[in-house]
């Protein structure tokens, strides 16, 4: 799957929506993985999550 900025998701469990802000890298065991930088649809927080955990994670809201 193929994320987007500015795209809404919708998370699998919560069923809350959150926006893509903009991509970045976190590190995870040592090694720099791509990122996804988030925030919920609802509020102004930031959320930071690996790209591959975000596409098994979350959904595009059609």
């Amino acid at each position: 799957m193929n994320i987007s900025k500015n795209t809404i998701y919708k998370h699998y469990k919560n069923n809350h929506t959150y926006e893509v802000i903009d991509f970045c890298k976190i590190q995870e065991n040592d090694i720099w993985v791509e990122a996804v930088l988030y925030r919920p649809t609802d509020c102004d927080e930031l959320f930071v999550r690996a790209l591959k955990e975000f596409q098994e994670k979350f959904s595009l809201v059609n």
